[in-house]
């Protein structure tokens, strides 16, 4: 019986690394009625496959690849792929996304889902090629650097156009903070809740994949369609020139304007940013613009240091890794750059191991670490030297603290002790990301409900900085949720609405750069939720409202929620750290002296939990909410556990 053509290949690839079986399984309706593709499927993979007794690191554990289910089709920006497991870092559901070519090769050559299981006895990597597929041995490959890694894939096979996935030393040293890097160091990163830890658990260096198929389309009249309805809504949208103009670093001036840089492990809204212009980056270091595949906002970049100490040095870098530096109190674009060279080549995560080294920095300000603790650096916020080193130092756990530091902020405060935690920023063990939210309630509340741990890209937030009180009213039942710093009642109901919409993208693999940021809510909705809707339906043969697309990333969001309960989280882990409810943002204007003011904090995250049918005095899901979304599983099995939370 023929294949019906749409954009799913019917197949999920099952590698057991242990015994060394590979096989196959139908992807049918199962999956793609309520779960749709990428982050929907991979979470509720994870869910039913690794349960609570099932620690990060066991062979049981699972790495669920699953490209977005419009990757492969050529829809604009749908290029990411989603990597699910539980995470080593919080212990929760975690995963990470990327943008890249590999997903989409993985569906040419067959497959909607990769999962893998067990523990090789000794480093392989796995070998796709169409319907052919074999483990070969991975020990020439062991200890190398991710780019050396994808370059040498290829020599081996033959195959100049083969995609990879890979991890670097940081990974098979099972640093927590550890990634997965796509196509080598400057491609795409799965980097968050230490993805690249998991798979060096498993001895699997890479996966090496071609792929010769079609990714069908159901109807291309209709994606024809909504292809150029989007080119029209981007053509006319604010948002669109500066993210063209200098890709990401542009929320640069984002941070600026409302003072929430975070720099120096989060004590400073404003600061000494000039040397980090983004219009520096551009004219003094950019040496290619590009974009992923099939997106026409091409906000890739990559840059070289021309001369100096690093000249020759040459990364791609995205904005997080300038807020990370100043976390660090780094000011200078080359040791910007050289250390994003440094974290993509060993395979970390900038957004976790720079958190991580300013909690270190903090401790050593304060007398907790002193030189003799860190194997002689002088780990003083701003010193580039020490900065790149203890960096380079994680990634190998070469010596003590850096053994230490590589388990995270949340563990290296708990072996430190002396008070150290409050100087560790991180909720549900995953460090902060983006801008600090003192002065701006609602942010705060979403690092807090992120379902695997601070995490700005779980819910952008942010539409309250664009959204009309008119707007506010009609969606959210009140004007003051579009006032930033002063409404409370609706930013909960705003929150949950921005999880659910971001959620989508992961879901279809379109990047949230081009569909979830804008400059008005009506453009943003036209790209986030109508356009999305088209297109996933003109792939996919299917006939979605805009409702019942939102209410597949309430679905896939919940599902999360259920693993993360299952693990024993409740409302005391949707928290944040002290310092933003205790101590007031240091530097000038217009943030000095702003505080999370916890009454506000707790209403908002009532009205949330309210929003989302969860139990508000526990924050654990319901029956009614989870049976609403079709997890009546779900809710049985939290039933019989205790942890069912009490209807409103």
């Amino acid at each position: 019986m023929s294949k019906v053509k749409n954009c799913y290949m019917g197949k999920i690839l099952r590698i057991d690394l242990t015994s060394g079986n590979i096989g196959t399984q139908d992807f049918g309706s199962e999956y793609t009625d309520l779960f749709l593709g990428g982050r929907g499927v991979a979470s509720k993979i994870l869910y039913d496959e690794v349960p609570p007794d099932v620690e990060p690191f066991d062979p049981d554990n699972r790495l669920i690849f699953s490209p977005g289910a419009l990757h492969g089709t050529g829809a604009p920006a749908a290029s990411r792929t989603t990597v699910a497991t539980r995470s080593p870092l919080t212990n929760m559901h975690g995963d990470g996304h990327s943008g890249a070519t590999w997903g989409g090769e993985l569906k040419r050559a067959g497959y909607d889902v990769l999962i893998i299981e067990g523990r090789s006895e000794k480093p392989v990597y796995l070998f796709i090629e169409d319907g052919h597929v074999e483990l070969r041995d991975a020990g020439q490959f062991w200890g190398s650097l991710t780019s050396q890694t994808h370059t040498r894939l290829r020599a081996e096979t033959g195959r100049p156009d083969l995609c990879t996935v890979c991890i670097g030393p940081a990974c098979e040293n099972r640093v927590r903070l550890a990634g997965i890097f796509h196509n080598g160091a400057d491609k795409g990163t799965n980097a968050r809740c230490g993805m690249g830890a998991v798979m060096g658990s498993k001895n699997l260096k890479a996966i090496a994949t071609r792929g010769t198929g079609d990714v069908g389309v159901a109807d291309i009249k209709g994606l024809q369609s909504a292809y150029k309805d989007y080119l029209d809504t981007i053509a006319v949208d604010p948002y669109c020139p500066p993210a063209t103009k200098y890709g990401t670093c542009r929320f640069m001036m984002h941070r600026v304007n409302f003072g929430i840089h975070g720099a120096e492990n989060w004590r400073y809204g404003t600061y000494d940013w000039e040397k980090l212009d983004p219009e520096i980056f551009r004219s003094d270091y950019q040496i290619k613009a590009a974009s992923c595949v099939s997106c026409p906002v091409r906000c890739r970049r990559e840059y070289r240091v021309q001369s100096g100490p690093f000249g020759g040095t040459t990364a791609k870098l995205e904005w997080e890794t300038i807020a990370r530096s100043m976390t660090c109190g780094i000011k200078e674009p080359d040791a910007v750059i050289a250390w994003s060279n440094i974290c993509n080549q060993y395979g970390l995560d900038i957004e976790g191991v720079g958190d991580t080294v300013a909690f270190a920095m903090e401790c050593f300000e304060k007398g907790i670490l002193k030189e003799k603790d860190t194997d002689g650096l002088v780990l003083d916020f701003g010193n580039v030297d020490a900065f790149l080193e203890i960096t380079r130092r994680i990634a190998m756990r070469e010596g003590e603290l850096a053994g230490i530091l590589a388990e995270g902020t949340k563990r290296a405060s708990e072996n430190i002790g002396q008070g150290s935690d409050r100087f560790a920023m991180h909720v549900k063990g995953g460090e902060m990301t983006a801008g600090d939210p003192r002065g701006m309630p609602v942010r705060a509340v979403s690092y807090a409900t992120s379902t695997r741990g601070s995490d700005h890209l779980r819910s952008n937030p942010y539409i309250e900085e664009i959204m009309q009180p008119e707007e506010a009213k009609e969606w959210f039942g009140s004007e003051e949720a579009a006032d930033i710093k002063k409404g409370v009642i609706g930013k909960g109901r705003m929150l949950k609405f921005s999880e659910d919409f971001v959620t989508i993208g992961d879901i279809l693999g379109i990047c949230k750069f081009a569909y979830y940021r804008s400059a008005t809510f009506p453009y943003l909705y036209r790209k986030g939720v109508h356009i999305a809707t088209r297109l996933y339906n003109a792939c996919a043969g299917r006939n979605l409202s805009e409702e019942e697309m939102l209410k597949a990333g309430e679905r896939a969001w919940n599902i999360e929620k259920a693993y993360n309960t299952r693990c024993g989280a409740t409302r005391e882990d949707d928290i944040i750290p002290r310092r933003f409810f205790e101590e007031p943002l240091k530097g000038g204007p217009p943030s000095a002296g702003a505080v999370v003011e916890r009454d506000k904090f707790e209403k908002i995250l009532d009205e949330y939990y309210e929003a989302r049918k969860f139990d508000v005095k526990t924050g654990l899901p319901t029956r009614h909410g989870l049976e609403d979304l079709g997890l009546k599983d779900m809710a049985d099995e939290l039933a019989a556990m205790g942890k069912l939370g009490t209807e409103a």
